[in-house]
């Protein structure tokens, strides 16, 4: 199994489970991974993702990711 199926089943997992935390550390560690390499459309879709999960599950991570996407327009 690749890191993209890894990674896919564990969002599906999540997703059953309603497991908010790791679909916020899923989308945060993509997003990240995106912005470390240019990808600033593709890395702001991840984080908003993250975003929301963080404000629903009232996860400590909301504010930094909503500062990152804030950074580039995205937010506010």
């Amino acid at each position: 199994m690749n890191r993209f199926e890894r990674l896919n089943e564990k969002v599906l997992q999540a997703h059953e489970d309603g497991d908010r935390s790791t679909l916020v550390d899923v989308y945060d560690m993509l997003g990240q991974e995106e912005l470390a390499q240019g990808q600033v459309t593709s890395a702001c879709f991840l984080l908003t993702q993250a975003y929301v999960y963080a404000l629903e599950s009232d996860d400590s991570r909301a504010p930094e990711i909503h500062k990152i996407l804030k950074s580039h327009g995205r937010e506010e």
